[in-house]
């Protein structure tokens, strides 16, 4: 095993730059050492993560920590009091129970179960499911690595120069709203942009000429971005997951790409750049894997109403972003993506995982059944048999990761029956009983994709097939009101009473048929809502109709003892999009929720409103206070006990990497995190980020205190942050090298 240890050098100031790889049984340890004074001035700041810090003026910002950052000017209009204001006390305005409907009927589907077992034969699999089918989705290293430059911008000199801010912030407003929904990271790479370079010809072999984005030569760009004269055609679009793996679209030597999102000129020469940006949104829903919003309308002579591969994740939608093009059924001016948009992407590509997270133990995933130590980081590639797995030590204070092979089958390499993970999987970790060790859910999208369960025991993993053709989402958590420790996976099919259950009992699994039904296409949000004494409950909100469900469960297996209908007004949320973050936010052992409002402004409202939900559930019913917050912006949340109280605060995420000097400078604003305290009200530090990545959250060092690693995806780099327990900061990161080409099992964001 190959593995590059931590480089130090970003932090010089207080940071020891000793290093050492130590290769023991075939494995090698990267070892870097932590110490608690953070990166600072000369003057030796302590905590220098935090807003208003300094650093000395020969030092290069770096991505290693928020104190080897210089701080920066704050966009004008920009307040610490105004968005994300320094301390926001609980201030409960009502409190909501949920109590049930008694006209509702009940949704219960009775059915026979089925069991596969270690001999089951094996099913076709591949990246591809075939017509009809649902869309293919990116894997989950690719998701977090869609690269992207920026080349052939009209004009010149100023007005080359505004146009080219322009196209960057209609980049980044319209690349996070389809991030929020899907878990993806759209990174822009500046050093790669070529604005003033015109798009670069290829001549083929029966005449045609096929334009290219010519970005910077050796480009990490996985597509490129350029504006050109096509006449009537607003864009063309290639960079797609459905083609993944076609020889045709992989980039070209000397930096060209045959990747490209093509924009069409004229889309810069209008007075403002809402054309622009409604294009991109469209345009880069065919990045996430979306088609045009395609139905079969028997009843219109309208040919281009008819498809024999429509959409199947939502209803059609009139106003889908993704519109079809001169379809008479259809809206013209589809602006800003509708609900059913956002259900779709998120259906497509959310990643879920399960929230044992909010029970003990707390410090994050674990696989390799070794007793002590903190969280452990499990590194796959789409396609592979085999991960790497990354297992924290702390000797001394000093912090290393000791690299294994992980085999999803051991003792052979793969499967019983020949299963071969496909290009789009799914990875998930699921409790199944063992104490130490997480199994693994590979679940592929569609039919004709063939699915895995590898129980692992204490670090050796043994891979069972099963099979489930239907289209579905899983929704993780203990579900079992007999057996708490152990995950039961609920496979939302939404608009069908077909939803099932994975179970699994020893090395079995079983598909449980005979399991209440969710009909409304929903987001489903599984926690302890009302502790971890009793299952899981799943709450429901339904964006179209503006409602929220809850499922409060029993002693059985996914038991329906109670359901509830509210509208979403009645808790505090308001039309628009909604992004929740759950977590215990008052350390009353109970699920809360933190709703952020991203999108009400378009919705008609004004102001952005935002609430959290703090759980008052009790054994019997489903309860929540709502308290008014301000988080102002859009962020990204993801949910850990930062400052190693027993409660979990919010890190509300903006990169600074995905802008430019100049017009887009201030595009996007600072990070920051908000410490909660037992009454649910908070206190804000803000961070600030110099690059772009993905954060990964667990307690590495097992001191009680959630750490934080960056993933740079493009650099194939981690960035730790260390906790520092009661400081409210964190030390200043190492680097290590990261296996190329894979991404951490269970990365996520709020949901």
């Amino acid at each position: 095993m190959v593995g590059s240890l931590f480089d130090a050098s970003v932090c010089r100031t207080a940071m020891r730059a000793g290093r050492s790889g130590v290769v023991a049984g075939g494995t090698v340890v990267l070892a870097a050492f932590f110490v608690t004074a953070a990166c600072g001035s000369d003057d030796g700041i302590v905590g220098s993560g935090t807003g208003g810090d300094q650093m000395p003026d020969d030092e290069e910002p770096g991505p290693g920590g928020p104190s080897c950052v210089q701080q920066v000017g704050a966009p004008p209009g920009w307040s610490p009091d105004d968005l994300e204001a320094r301390a926001q006390p609980a201030t409960i305005t009502r409190v909501v129970t949920l109590r049930a409907d008694p006209s509702i009927p009940d949704e219960t589907v009775a059915n026979a179960s089925t069991s596969i077992s270690l001999t089951a034969e094996g099913r076709p699999s591949g990246a591809t499911t075939q017509g009809p089918h649902v869309h293919e989705r990116w894997g989950e290293s690719r998701k977090l690595e869609l690269s992207y430059c920026i080349t052939a911008v009209p004009g010149d000199d100023a007005e080359l120069l505004e146009n080219y801010h322009t196209a960057i912030r209609s980049l980044v407003d319209t690349t996070s709203e389809w991030e929020r929904v899907t878990g993806a990271n759209f990174v822009h790479i500046v050093d790669d942009d070529t604005p003033d370079t015109l798009p670069h010809p290829t001549l083929q072999l029966d005449g045609t000429v096929i334009l290219r984005p010519d970005c910077a030569p050796g480009t990490k760009s996985y597509f490129g971005v350029f504006f050109h004269d096509f006449g009537q055609t607003q864009a063309l679009t290639n960079p797609v997951p459905q083609a993944w793996a076609d020889p045709a679209l992989e980039p070209l030597g000397g930096g060209i790409l045959t990747r490209a999102v093509a924009l069409n000129i004229a889309l810069l020469w209008g007075v403002d750049a809402s054309p622009l940006s409604l294009v991109l949104r469209h345009e880069l829903g065919h990045v996430m894997g979306f088609v045009h919003e395609e139905v079969s309308m028997p009843d219109l002579d309208d040919d281009d109403c008819h498809t024999a591969d429509p959409r199947l994740l939502t209803p059609v939608d009139a106003q889908s972003i993704m519109t079809t093009p001169d379809c008479s059924a259809f809206s013209d001016d589809a602006a800003v993506l509708t609900h059913r948009d956002r259900l779709s992407a998120f259906f497509l590509h959310h990643t879920p995982r399960s929230r044992f997270e909010t029970r003990v133990p707390t410090m994050g995933y674990r696989y390799g059944g070794v007793i002590g130590g903190g969280a452990e980081i499990l590194w796959h590639s789409e396609g592979s048999t085999e991960g790497i797995l990354w297992r924290p030590e702390v000797v001394g204070g000093v912090l290393s990761f000791v690299v294994e092979p992980f085999p999803y089958s051991s003792p052979n390499t793969t499967p019983s029956g020949g299963w071969y993970p496909n290009e789009s999987e799914v990875v998930i970790p699921l409790r199944l009983g063992a104490p130490n060790s997480l199994s693994l859910l590979f679940y592929g999208p569609g039919p004709d994709v063939d699915d895995l369960v590898a129980f692992n025991s204490n670090g050796t993993a043994t891979a069972v097939p099963w099979s489930h053709d239907g289209f579905a989402v899983p929704v993780v958590g203990h579900f079992d009101g007999s057996d708490l420790g152990r995950d039961v996976v609920y496979l939302y099919r939404p608009g069908t009473e077909t939803s099932v259950a994975l179970s699994t009992d020893a090395d079995v699994i079983s598909l449980v048929t005979d399991v209440p039904q969710q009909t409304a296409f929903a987001y489903p949000l599984a926690a302890p809502y009302r502790g971890t004494t009793v299952p899981d409950d799943i709450l429901w909100l339904d964006p179209v109709a503006g409602r929220v469900i809850t499922w409060r469960l029993g002693g059985g297996l996914l038991e329906l003892v109670e359901t509830a209908r509210i509208d979403q007004g009645e808790l505090g949320l308001v039309p628009g999009e909604h992004i929740p973050a759950v977590g215990d936010f008052d350390g009353d052992g109970r699920a809360d929720i933190m709703w952020q409002g991203v999108s009400n402004q378009a919705a008609g409202f004004q102001e952005i409103e935002d609430v959290l939900w703090l759980s008052r559930s009790t054994a019997d019913q489903l309860a929540f206070a709502t308290v008014p917050k301000s988080v102002g912006r859009s962020h990204r949340p993801f949910v850990g006990d930062f400052d190693g109280d027993g409660i979990d605060d919010v890190f509300w995420h903006r990169s600074w990497g995905m802008t430019a000097e100049g017009a887009s400078a201030f595009t996007t604003g600072p990070s920051f995190i908000w410490y909660f305290d037992a009454s649910g009200g908070h206190q804000t530090e803000t961070f600030v980020l110099e690059g772009d990545y993905s954060p990964y959250v667990g307690d590495f060092d097992a001191d009680g205190c959630h750490d934080i690693a960056w993933f740079d995806a493009v650099e194939d780099e981690l960035h730790v942050w260390r906790c520092l327990p009661g400081e409210r900061d964190f030390d200043c990161g190492d680097t290590a090298q990261t296996p190329p080409n894979a991404a951490p099992v269970g990365m996520h964001w709020g949901f």
